[in-house]
């Protein structure tokens, strides 16, 4: 598999890799890549962060990359 930063910022592949290994509401997981695409995000680590914040201000996570379903 190719590294995060061999891949062009925002194609499914590199969010694919900076969300691997959780598993992420899909309503969550595309806000933040709407995000990210919108303003301009490239940090390899910031998709993931984001969707923390969004799962914990919604009560549908604990911020910690654990996520709860609706």
């Amino acid at each position: 598999m190719k590294e995060i930063s061999q891949l062009n910022a925002h194609s499914k592949e590199w969010f694919d890799i900076a969300f691997r290994g959780h598993d992420i509401p899909e309503d969550i997981r595309r806000l933040s890549e709407r995000l990210c695409r919108a303003y301009g995000i490239y940090g390899t680590a910031d998709p993931m962060y984001i969707a923390n914040v969004i799962a914990k201000e919604l009560e549908r996570g604990d911020g910690q990359g654990n996520f709860y379903e609706n």
